[in-house]
This record gives structure tokens, sequence and C-alpha cells, in this order.
């Protein structure tokens, strides 16, 4: 009963794969850069029952612009088509209808029996993406020598770089013998980029550790990214095309600078260089002053007096307050001991008790000379 079934089975099966076979890849989907073909079929086709992993001799390959396919026979490419347009596949299955004739089909059912009735066979189409894999983030901090010769600085400070670069498959074959893992017959740029994205931060910190290895300044950076551009890709491309099979098309560098504290250190230094000169230094006193007058002027909490004490020296002399008696300079006396009962100090802003004046009193919060019983800006009563 084994030997009826495996001959029945090998019998359909090997007529089941008679037909030619036609396969097209109309679009490779985006960030895909490997992808199995499959068999064109439609609802008036008779082919339905042939096996996937069987490609008849003499099917059809459609290639497109920007795609190549690989045919692949018990794991080894035995065809790669990289020009758009037909090409026809040999090295299948004999087929009656690419000249494999009878003589074909009776070897090819004897094999299969031999196999309990199933094919021997492992064939596929591979199509491979050659278009450029755009927008794959890379981002590196480097360490880098800030010098400056004019006043003797060298200062190690923490580089950082941050861009994309893009890339495209240019040789099929090495990339499907060095990377392909596609067990499903799919992979993807995800499966490789972090790998890609080590490899290029370690060409980029090279390429950076080359450029800045003179006199460098933060305004020095802006005009280096082009330089690096150029050279990572030129080192990446010598590398991965015969590693595995990709060039890199281009490099664009969003940023390129120092971490924000080692820049305000050098920028804090930078400035502080103009204090060399003396005139320099004299006008940046100035500057700072009337910086701090103007700032205070427009303080509400009582700008003469913040004046005053930040610059002692200028003649700022406050109007004297109306009926106010002025407080008489103490004279320290030595050897003279303090009085054994002091009278309580009078408070200078009150004037002693006569209902024909107005009595002048201090705002705590609008910090204010008043002689109205309220406050006009915050409402507060006069103490009795």
């Amino acid at each position: 009963m084994g030997i009826i079934k495996a001959f029945t089975g090998a019998a359909g099966g090997t007529m089941a794969d008679q037909w030619l076979e036609m396969y097209c890849c109309d679009s490779i989907p985006q960030g895909i850069l490997a992808y199995r073909g499959k068999k064109q079929v439609s609802e008036r086709s008779s082919n339905t029952k042939g096996d996937e992993n069987v490609v008849s001799d003499g099917s059809v390959i459609v290639v497109n612009e920007g795609q190549s396919a690989l045919a692949v026979q018990q794991g080894k490419v035995i065809g790669c088509y990289t020009q758009p347009g037909e090409h026809i596949f040999h090295g299948g299955s004999a087929s009656l209808f690419s000249g494999g004739g009878v003589k074909g089909i009776g070897k090819e059912i004897f094999q299969r029996v031999g196999f309990g009735g199933d094919v021997a066979i492992h064939q596929f189409i591979l199509y491979i993406d050659m278009k450029e894999q755009m927008g794959n983030p890379f981002s590196v901090s480097f360490p880098i020598c800030v010098t400056d010769e004019e006043i003797g600085l060298q200062l190690t400070a923490a580089g950082y770089a941050k861009g994309v670069f893009s890339f495209r498959i240019t040789d099929p074959m090495t990339f499907y013998q060095r990377i392909f893992r596609g067990a499903n017959g799919t992979m993807s740029v995800q499966d490789v980029l972090p790998q890609l994205q080590a490899e290029f931060a370690t060409a980029m910190t090279e390429a950076a550790g080359n450029l800045f290895a003179g006199s460098l300044r933060l305004s020095d950076m802006p005009g280096k990214v082009a330089k690096i551009a150029d050279e990572v890709s030129r080192c990446m491309t010598e590398k991965w095309v015969g590693l595995r099979g990709f060039t890199v098309v281009s490099t664009a560098m969003e940023s390129l600078t120092v971490c924000d504290k080692d820049r305000r250190i050098i920028q804090t230094i930078e400035r502080a260089k103009i204090n060399r000169d003396p005139a320099m230094a004299a006008a940046t006193v100035t500057t700072a002053q009337a910086d701090a007058m103007t700032d205070a002027a427009r303080n509400e909490s009582g700008g003469l007096f913040t004046v005053s004490a930040v610059y002692p020296a200028a003649s700022v002399h406050p109007s004297p307050l109306p009926n106010v008696p002025s407080a008489p300079t103490a004279q320290k006396i030595p050897n003279v001991s303090a009085a054994p009962n002091p009278q309580p100090t009078q408070n200078i802003f009150l004037e002693p008790d006569d209902s024909e004046k107005p009595r002048l009193w201090y705002c705590p919060n609008c910090r204010k000379m008043l002689t109205s019983k309220f406050c006009p800006d915050c409402g507060a009563k006069r103490k009795k």
C-alpha cells in the first residue's frame, strides 16, 4: 500500500508541476531588503496544485527597475538577474512545455517515489530591493581637544554628532551569501540596522578624531560637517561593499557640537579674553554698572535704595522727608557704660500727636511714606 501511495503522489505531483510559472514582484514594501517572489496565479489559472518550492524549467522571472532577483536551489544561487525585464529560468524540474519530454517526466516520477512521493528539491525566487534605504538614524559622542593658541587654552570636551544615513544593496550575491538569514524568504532593514549603526558610529568617531586633531574652536565645528560626512561615507562604503554588498549613498548630519556643560565653559573663557585689554575691561565694568542701574530703576520695590546699596560711591541723595527730625550722629565714647534704664527709641517717621498737622506713616507693603489714613495702592490702614 505504501508503494502505491508513493507512486500515486509522485505521479500527481509531477504532473501538477508541469505548468510553467511567472514570477513578478510589483513593489517591495518599504524597509524590506529581500522578499520571496510568488507565482502569479489568477482565477482562470489551472496551476493551483503545484508545489511552492518547485520552479519549472522555462518559467518566466520579471525584474522591475530598482530590483534584482536570485534563483535559489537547495540553498545555492543558480541564477542572478539584475537587469530590468523578462528572464527565462533554466535548471528547474523538467516540463513538457519546455522540451522536457516523456522521458524526463518518467525520471522525475521515479525520483519522487524514492522520497515517498514528495518532491526532493527546494527552489524559490528571491527579489532584492536595490533602491536607496533612507532615514537610518545615528548618534555618537566622542572626545575632542578644543585648543586656542592665542591664550594657550587646551580643554578636552565631549563632542556630539547626530544625523541620518542612507545605503543601498549593490551586490546581491554578496548580500545573500554573507548576511541573508530570512528563513521565510524576507529580511528587513531593522534586522541589520543595529549593527550598521554601531559600525557607523565607530567610523564617525575616527573621522572626527582625525579632523579635530589640530587647533580647534567652537566656531570651526560647523565648517567640518561636510568633511566628516564625506569621510565617513567613503570609509563605510569601502568596508560594506566587500563585507555585505552595501554602498553608503548619503550622510546627513543634523548637529555637530559639544555638550552644553563644556560649551558654557569654553564660551566663558572666550568672553574673558577681552578683559586682557585694560580699556575693554573698563568698558565691561561700565556696561555692567549701567545695566545694574537700569534694572534697579525698573524695580518697583525701591529702586533708589537698590542703587545706593550697589553703588555707594554714586552721588545719589534722596530728598529729606518733610517734618522729620534728623537722627543725631552717634559718638563712640570709650569706657562709658550703658544707661541702666534705656529709653525706647522714638519712631522717626511719626510726628508728635498734633491734630492740626498730617501724620506721616510708612506703609510696610508698598514701602512708601504716606499721610492719608489708607494706602492708595494696597489699602493698608494707618496704625494708630
